[in-house]
């Protein structure tokens, strides 16, 4: 996850972390972020999908409690964007990430 972060420090975009585990949830959730209407602001963020780990450095960090996650963060201060992302439904998802991506190019 490190390397997301550096990455999107880098490159000045947003980071969204996926933590993710074995169960269904999990899985349906990834497949929504394969729908094709996000594919192009998926150019625009840095993504990284990771195992969730009760009790995880990273889990701890950005206050994730359960898997499935979404997480936004800024990755100038690498610190989530004030709240996880709400709605993993890809319209709302999209959303949510533009305006991410609006407020990262303002810095």
């Amino acid at each position: 996850m490190a390397d997301g972060v550096k990455s999107g420090t880098e490159d000045s975009k947003p980071v969204l972390v996926l933590f993710m585990d074995g169960n269904p949830k999990s899985k349906q959730l990834t497949e929504q972020l394969g729908d094709k209407s996000l594919d192009d602001i998926f150019g625009k963020i840095v993504y990284v999908a990771v195992e969730f780990k009760k009790d995880g450095d990273d889990e701890k960090k950005y206050s994730v409690s359960a898997a499935p996650s979404l997480v936004l963060i800024d990755a100038s201060k690498d610190e989530p964007k004030g709240k996880k992302i709400s709605s993993p439904a890809p319209a709302g998802l999209k959303k949510e990430l533009e305006a991410a991506v609006k407020e990262a190019s303002k810095k």
